[in-house]
C-alpha cells in the first residue's frame, strides 16, 4: 500500500484492506510504501514514512504492519517524541534513536528518497493507493471493491527483470522533467552495470538536462571508446560539447553522428 500516514484516508483504507482479506481468504503480505500528498509541505510525514521503512528494514512487513498500525491510531505522526513512542509500542524500542541519527542510510533518507521517486515514475499520486503488481487501485474503496482487485487475475505477462523495471521508472521521470530524481533510481544500476551502453546513454541523458555538462561528457567519451559506432552517444557528445562552448570539437562529433545516422543531420 502507497499511503501518506498523515491522510485521514489512509486508516479507513487499511481497515477496508483489513475486512477483504478476511473476506476473500486471501493470504497477502502488505508492504508500506511511501506517499506525500504534498511533498512541497514542509511539515509533510517524512519522519513517520521513515519509521515505517526502517521497521520493514530491521523487522519485515510484520513489524512494519505493527508501526503502521500505532501511526494510523495516533494523532500526531510529526512529532519527534510520538514516533519514538509509536515505535515503542510497535514493539521497534530502537526506532526513535535510528530516526535521530545523522547517517542517511541507517535513518532511511536514501531509501526515503529512493521509493517517493519510483512512486513518482509509476504515476501513483493519490493516498492511498493499493498495488499488485503494475495494477493499481486508488482510494480507499469498499471491501468489497478491494475484494475483487485482490482475486483478479493476472493478465498473463510475466513481470519484467528487476534492471528492466528500474530502468523504465528513470526513463518515466527523465519524461516527467526530473532528471536528478532519474539519477537517483538509476544509481544502482549503474553501480552494478555502469559499462552497459544503455544505462550509459541514459546516465549521459539525465546528467545533460541536469547541466552537468563534465559528468554526461565523460560518460560519453567512455561510451564512444568502446562503442565507437554509436552515432547516438556521438550526437549526444557534440551537443554536450556545444553547450560547453566546444563548438570545434562539438561540429566534428555532430558530422560523424549524421553521416552514421541521418536523421541526425
Amino acid at each position: 500500500m502507497w499511503a501518506d500516514v498523515a491522510n485521514p484516508w489512509t486508516f479507513v483504507a487499511a481497515e477496508r484492506l483489513r475486512v477483504a482479506l478476511a473476506v476473500a481468504d486471501v493470504a497477502a503480505e502488505v508492504v508500506w510504501r511511501p506517499l506525500l500528498t504534498d511533498a512541497a509541505d514542509p511539515d509533510a510525514p517524512r519522519d513517520a514514512l521513515r519509521l515505517l521503512l526502517l521497521a520493514e528494514e530491521r523487522g519485515g512487513a510484520e513489524l512494519q504492519g505493527r508501526v503502521a498500525a500505532e501511526l494510523l491510531a495516533s494523532h500526531d505522526v510529526r512529532d519527534a517524541g510520538e514516533l519514538a513512542a509509536i515505535a515503542d509500542r510497535a514493539g521497534f524500542p530502537e526506532g526513535g534513536a535510528l530516526l535521530a541519527s545523522e547517517d542517511s542510510a541507517d535513518a532511511g533518507r536514501a531509501r526515503l528518497r529512493e521509493l517517493l521517486l519510483i512512486g513518482k515514475a509509476r504515476g501513483i499520486s493519490v493516498s492511498p493507493t493499493l498495488a499488485i503488481g503494475d495494477r493499481l487501485l486508488e482510494f480507499a474503496m469498499s471491501p468489497a471493491t478491494i475484494g475483487e482487485f485482490l482475486v483478479e487475475p493476472a493478465d498473463g505477462a510475466r513481470g519484467l527483470p528487476a534492471e528492466v523495471q528500474r530502468l523504465r521508472w528513470v526513463e518515466e521521470l527523465m519524461a516527467l522533467s526530473d532528471p536528478l530524481g532519474a539519477l537517483v533510481v538509476l544509481e544502482p544500476l549503474l553501480a552494478e552495470h555502469g559499462q552497459d551502453p544503455n544505462i550509459r546513454r541514459v546516465a549521459a541523458s539525465a546528467y545533460f538536462a541536469s547541466a552537468q555538462l563534465g559528468r554526461a561528457r565523460q560518460v560519453l567519451e567512455a561510451t564512444l571508446a568502446d562503442y565507437a559506432a554509436d552515432s547516438y552517444a556521438r550526437l549526444m557528445l557534440g551537443r554536450t560539447l556545444e553547450r560547453q562552448g566546444r563548438g570545434a570539437e562539438a561540429e566534428k562529433h555532430l558530422r560523424m553522428a549524421a553521416a552514421m545516422t541521418p536523421e541526425y543531420a
